[in-house]
């Protein structure tokens, strides 16, 4: 009845979804001069001297994928029902245009291949992981085949991997990961021994929501009479260093009794895992590919580099005009501190309704000799992968590639360019950061692995938080736990291949 409802709802609206999709992307991929791309992205100017039946109307490109049928098969997918966005089996279409994305969607891919979703929903959070793993690992020591896609927070995945649940995707003869809907640095950021047990992208909405940038108050930065600091991400002088310059007299005791606090105003404010954003940010990574030992703690964790961020970041946090507090949002939002960093679904929850003209930026480069910003994801992000005991694997590798793709240019736009780059952005400036955000996000395995690698990213987090500059001692004290921790981890992974596909 219910995808009966949406094909029906779907035939209504297909007028008004097609102009809404159209409006939200008739821009894709034309940045100003000095912005970086949207990775991989076909565009209509690409397109308009000589059509191309490679892309869609919107100028969108198409999967490969050949005419399909696997018979009405039904795909079993077990997803994260606490989930914080919408992502999976919506309800029905509503007029909302990312649940009706959503579930257009949805459609597309059981229309395309003949197949038919059952959506299986089962808590998986940080705080449920537990829970999702053991419903998963209980249908593979049955041999029931109760799920065949494994849909789940970013560490619930990574502990099914480790617990041998998932099977491996990088030889799928359906999933091309040249196309723009899987992010460049996947495959170089997530192989462990050339081997791939997840995806992630476009297929997930939750990725575009959780990507981590800075926002700042524009009406302060003119009122204090400082720099644009969308000119230095252009020139590529946007580091910690002109952050920290620029927020550096933040500090009004607006309240006048003579202590910081929650009413006052502030350079800069977050919480204390949003520090990760700034180890990322810097080209710090948490674990690498060795040779040897597959997977190995990076040296970047022991490094003089993170010494010396640590020495930039610890001090300054530690001063009155950084606000670090569990309500470290509420004075961006009233538009009394500088400067936020924080994950891109900010601007449409906690902004959307706000009177605040704002900014959206990259975190900061380490220092101007490093070539890239890098964004780290927020956890709370989608992870796919594909069941050991599923019987139909081929098949859900084509639903993985339909779904990524069909996301690409349904849900994509909707969240991205309706939302993120055109109501929620104020001018093309904020929409070509969101670009150079996209292009540059981060997969980094030490966080999807965190919780076998004695919480890694919690211990650099802390020591910034706590201002504690003996980082190079404090991380040598860890080096011995953690190289044994990884190589148990990575112990328990390779055995998928002797368990074999």
């Amino acid at each position: 009845m219910k995808k009966t409802l949406c094909l029906f709802l779907a035939a209504l609206m297909a007028a008004s979804a097609l102009v809404s999709c159209s409006s939200g992307t008739e821009n894709a991929g034309t940045e100003a001069e000095g912005a970086l791309p949207t990775a991989g992205e076909a565009t209509p100017a690409e397109t308009e001297a000589a059509p191309d039946e490679n892309v869609d109307v919107n100028g969108y490109l198409k999967d490969d994928l050949p005419a399909l049928d696997f018979g009405g098969q039904t795909v079993s997918v077990l997803f994260w029902s606490d989930v914080e966005n919408a992502e999976f089996d919506v309800e029905e279409m509503n007029g909302e245009i990312v649940n009706d994305a959503i579930c257009q969607r949805n459609i597309d891919v059981e229309d395309r291949l003949k197949i038919d979703f059952n959506w299986v929903g089962t808590p998986g959070n940080n705080g449920s992981k537990d829970k999702y793993v053991a419903v998963a690992q209980a249908s593979v020591q049955a041999g029931d085949g109760a799920y065949d896609i494994y849909a789940a927070y970013s560490r619930t995945i990574g502990a099914s991997v480790v617990n041998c649940l998932t099977r491996t995707l990088q030889d799928s003869p359906y999933i091309d990961y040249e196309k723009p809907w899987w992010p460049d640095n996947l495959l170089e950021e997530s192989l462990i021994h050339d081997r791939l047990y997840f995806v992630s992208g476009d297929i997930s909405t939750n990725v575009l929501h959780m990507m981590y940038c800075i926002y700042y108050n524009k009406q302060l930065l003119e009122d204090y009479n400082l720099p644009i600091p969308t000119d230095m991400v252009f020139e590529g002088t946007w580091t910690v260093d002109r952050l920290i310059e620029l927020t550096a007299d933040g500090y009004r005791d607006l309240n006048g009794n003579g202590r910081a606090d929650i009413n006052d105003g502030f350079g800069f404010t977050l919480t204390d895992f949003h520090n990760d954003a700034f180890y990322t940010g810097s080209g710090l990574r948490l674990v690498e590919k060795d040779p040897d030992t597959i997977l190995k703690i990076s040296e970047d964790f022991y490094s003089e580099k993170a010494v010396d961020l640590l020495a930039k970041i610890g001090p300054w946090e530690a001063t009155d005009t950084v606000y670090q507090q569990g309500d470290y949002e509420t004075p961006f939002t009233e538009g009394r501190a500088l400067f936020n960093v924080n994950r891109a679904h900010y601007a449409s929850k906690a902004l959307r309704d706000s009177e605040l003209i704002y900014g959206i930026l990259p975190v900061p480069k380490y220092d101007e000799n490093q070539q890239n910003y890098r964004t780290v994801m927020g956890n709370p992000i989608t992870l796919y992968a594909v069941s050991r005991d599923s019987a139909i694997p081929e098949t859900d590798q084509a639903v993985l590639e339909c779904m990524a793709s069909e996301a690409y240019r349904l849900t994509t736009p909707a969240i991205f360019e309706n939302n993120m780059k055109k109501k929620y952005s104020i001018d093309d400036v904020n929409a070509q950061m969101y670009d150079i955000v996209r292009a540059t996000v981060s997969f980094e395995l030490g966080r999807f692995f965190n919780q076998y690698l004695s919480d890694i990213t919690d211990i650099y987090f802390r020591a910034v938080t706590s201002n504690n500059q003996n980082w190079a001692s404090t991380s040598e004290k860890q080096r011995k736990v953690l190289n044994k921790n990884i190589s148990k981890m990575v112990e328990k992974i390779m055995q998928n291949e002797e368990l074999g596909d």
